[in-house]
């Protein structure tokens, strides 16, 4: 998957499509998919872990400078690399609705700023076994709420029906001392009006 992703990418980037000025010709919104490599903190799981995403995008203004941008991410954990921690194994399911703003734009290329809302549900597995202090495992699940930031660099071609997003940081702060932290690359599918 990640392979033909890069090579799309690469596909978009060679393509003259790239830096063209011409008016955007789809505006009815963008399908957005994403791969991301995360780290999560909650009140009682810690790991590190690989997140799938799928949304929606929609600009608000004429210049599609400013879309709203309802998504869900599903992500797996695990405490990999973590020594202080015990063995646990668990999956996140996140509702997110943000805001994303093109700061600054030079013909497809832009860099964005985005922020919004999220809520997280995390159910897994604390203590699989092979521990010594620990005879039990035990099953959680948790409910965060809180608000997230973002930036990405966005390569919108006007004419091409792809969008191409590096967005190397999402960053996500709720109650319990949750932290939610992912580096993604993404890419949209656009639909023209009818």
């Amino acid at each position: 998957m990640m392979k033909y992703f890069l090579n799309l990418l690469l596909a978009g980037l060679i393509s003259g499509n790239l830096f063209s000025q011409e008016k955007p010709i789809f505006k009815a919104g963008e399908l957005t998919i994403g791969l991301g490599i995360a780290i999560n903190d909650g009140l009682k799981e810690t790991g590190n872990g690989l997140t799938q995403s799928i949304g929606w995008s929609k600009a608000l203004d004429k210049k599609r400078k400013l879309r709203i941008h309802p998504s869900i991410i599903f992500g797996q954990f695990a405490p990999l690399l973590v020594t202080d921690t015990r063995d646990m194994y668990y999956n996140i399911t996140n509702y997110n609705l943000r805001l994303d703003y093109d700061l600054i734009r030079y013909k497809a290329v832009s860099l964005v700023a985005s922020g919004g809302v999220f809520m997280q549900f995390s159910r897994g597995l604390i203590g699989t076994g092979g521990e010594s202090n620990y005879k039990d495992s035990e099953y959680f699940a948790r409910l965060y709420f809180g608000g997230n930031l973002s930036g990405a660099i966005r390569v919108n071609p006007a004419k091409s029906r792809i969008t191409y997003e590096y967005r190397p940081i999402n960053i996500s702060f709720g109650n319990n001392d949750f932290i939610l932290a992912i580096g993604s690359i993404g890419i949209s599918f656009k639909f023209k009006d009818n």
